[in-house]
């Protein structure tokens, strides 16, 4: 919801900052994907994520931060859009000084611009893409021979679900640790808690739009003969909540 350009910007700043503050709280759900996430890269030379749909940059600054302490890779992130939050870009940035940039003009993921380098990743937000779309997403990677990492960590499944609805309570809970206080927040969460609403109707629907690991298959079914995919539910022990990854690059990245 949250991504349509009807959507009042104040709420998708708020919904979005909220979702960053959460991602970034926690490394054991990334771990799994962030060592995949590496191996890819480095069997492409890469040392850039170009993040599409970035939002408020998501998990991105977490990514980067566990590539170098996790697994020894230091890599850079440029941030792009279809609706560039440029406040939200340039908080990123000011935080991750030398290791995130942005662009400040619209980059649609189905067609992204061959001058934009970099190890594609999209966090969160492939869901939002009806089929045609999300495979039109793999096909700009496969026919500019670019490696390419889906990274959900929401799913079809009830917990999920019940995680995301409780962003009801959890946005008051959390939002006065969130950086930098705005009032349109404040407002927006306590005296008319549309943000509560809007994370969690969005967080909600978004489960229900998330493609299985067999859906995802089958958006890259006939892309390409020469791609090596991987495609999985990630999960860790103790934690009911999967994370679902693809990531897709070139078998013979010296062709690139």
């Amino acid at each position: 919801m949250e991504d349509q350009p009807w959507f009042p910007k104040a709420l998708r700043r708020g919904v979005t900052d909220f979702l960053a503050y959460v991602w970034s709280l926690s490394d054991d759900r990334y771990s799994e994907f962030v060592k995949r996430l590496k191996g890819a890269m480095a069997a492409m030379g890469e040392t850039q994520l170009l993040d599409m749909a970035s939002g408020s940059a998501g998990p991105v600054p977490k990514l980067l931060e566990m590539l170098e302490t996790q697994e020894g890779y230091k890599a850079t992130a440029l941030l792009t859009d279809l609706y560039p939050e440029i406040s939200a870009f340039e908080k990123a940035k000011a935080a991750n000084p030398g290791r995130i940039d942005y662009v400040t003009t619209p980059v649609d993921a189905t067609a992204v611009p061959a001058t934009f380098k970099g190890f594609r990743i999209m966090c969160n937000s492939f869901h939002h893409l009806p089929p045609d779309m999300a495979r039109k997403v793999l096909a700009d990677a496969v026919a500019q021979r670019r490696g390419i990492a889906i990274m959900e960590l929401v799913e079809r499944r009830g917990p999920a679900i019940a995680m995301t609805a409780a962003a009801l309570i959890n946005v008051p809970l959390t939002t006065p640790f969130i950086r930098p206080v705005r009032a349109d927040r404040l407002a927006l969460t306590y005296l008319v808690p549309l943000i509560p609403i809007a994370a969690a109707f969005d967080g909600v629907v978004s489960c229900l739009r998330t493609y299985s690991v067999e859906e995802m298959r089958e958006l890259t079914h006939g892309l390409s003969d020469d791609y090596i995919w991987e495609i999985e539910r990630l999960t860790n022990p103790g934690n009911p909540f999967g994370l679902m990854m693809l990531i897709g690059r070139p078998a013979n990245p010296s062709q690139a």
